[in-house]
């Protein structure tokens, strides 16, 4: 048996396999691309549930969305602050504001988010500092990964929202979405002054150590009635995912640009192969009249495509690399990747050679060594 001869003719024919491999890495990187944009719509999305630090969140039974912002009843906070197995409830007010950063500047739309000082229920990389600034009133932090439209700031300068002049303390860390560029922390009191009867759009409820989330969200929803939802982290996660994904629909949008993607890499490594074994029909013949089945010549041509195919996907992974440091960069969505990503291109990849290599090997399968000679 021959061993590896597949992999031997990929070397020999340099020149046609260089042109297979350049196609398939350019299908893997649209691939990627196109994978890169709706995992970072996403993901980017995720970040304000993510940041929650709690059990458990609260939403108005009208917000369908976290980027619908329908208020949740005053009255709702202290009635699940009082359920057993509860020790805070914490809102958080958001709200979108005209921001400027000097006097002759333009205005720029800019989303606010507030809350209690003195435990924020969100994580925005606190330290003791911005903490302590976050307490003094008419001072905001600017989330510094917000997009450049705002112009260059720093910390102890003036910038005003909705005309009312505010010092900027320093800076915390989110990230924009897909409708956001940008975002300002502030206490609830500073809040106050710019909305004075805003109510919260949000609630992040921390449960006492040992209780248990589902009995706690039970007895929260028995209290509130169809008024409020409650989330855990997990839950909330999956319902804006589904909601992005199937409802948006971001799956449908970028999953049909990653299977085209991949449509021509099959295409390319189908052609490819396919002239290859019309060029060497006699040989394949010379093998089929001594006796090598077609599974010989159907697992030599998946060789080829196999090797094409890897050394395809490692240019595409490498230069999708580069595309996501770039576009991550510009964009300011959390465009990642990961090894499950990786690997579920890698898979898609070898599948589409699979497929392309299967195909091409059936001239020579189907051919009698006899017509061939």
């Amino acid at each position: 048996m021959i061993k590896g001869l597949g992999a031997k003719l990929v070397m020999r024919d340099a020149a046609r396999s260089a042109v297979a491999v350049g196609g398939i890495a350019v299908a893997v990187l649209i691939a990627f691309v196109e994978m890169g944009f709706m995992n970072g719509v996403v993901d980017s999305h995720l970040r304000m549930v993510e940041a929650a630090r709690g059990d458990l969140v609260l939403l108005d039974a009208r917000r369908s969305h976290l980027n619908k912002w329908d208020e949740i009843l005053a009255i709702r906070l202290p009635q699940v602050r009082a359920v057993e197995g509860v020790v805070a409830v914490s809102p958080v007010y958001q709200a979108g504001k005209t921001f400027r950063a000097g006097p002759d500047q333009p205005d720029h739309r800019i989303v606010v988010v507030a809350f209690p000082p003195d435990n924020p229920p969100l994580d925005l990389g606190w330290s003791a500092d911005t903490m302590a600034l976050l307490r003094t009133p008419g001072t905001v932090l600017m989330d510094r990964l917000s997009r450049s439209i705002y112009g260059k700031l720093e910390a102890g300068q003036d910038v005003w929202l909705e005309g009312h002049l505010m010092r900027l303390g320093g800076f915390v860390s989110l990230g924009p979405t897909i409708v956001i560029d940008g975002t300002i922390a502030m206490s609830e009191t500073t809040f106050r002054s710019l909305e004075p009867d805003g109510g919260p759009e949000m609630a992040v409820v921390r449960l006492a150590p040992g209780a248990d989330p589902a009995q706690v969200k039970a007895r929260v929803t028995a209290i509130s009635g169809d008024s409020v939802q409650v989330f855990s982290k997990r839950e909330l996660f999956d319902r804006e995912s589904d909601y992005l994904m199937r409802v948006a629909p971001l799956g449908l949008l970028f999953g049909a640009g990653m299977a085209a993607g991949l449509f021509v890499g099959l295409v390319i490594c189908y052609q490819v192969l396919y002239v290859a074994i019309r060029r060497r029909l006699a040989a394949y013949a010379t093998l089929k009249a001594m006796g090598f089945p077609n599974g010989f010549v159907l697992r030599t041509v998946l060789e080829q495509a196999w090797a094409v195919g890897l050394a395809g996907y490692g240019v595409g992974l490498a230069l999708a690399a580069l595309a996501y440091h770039v576009l991550a960069a510009k964009t300011g969505l959390a465009i990642e990747l990961n090894a499950a990503r990786c690997a579920s291109i890698a898979a898609a990849c070898l599948a589409a050679c699979t497929v392309a290599g299967a195909l091409a090997a059936l001239k020579a399968m189907r051919t009698p060594p006899a017509d061939l000679f």
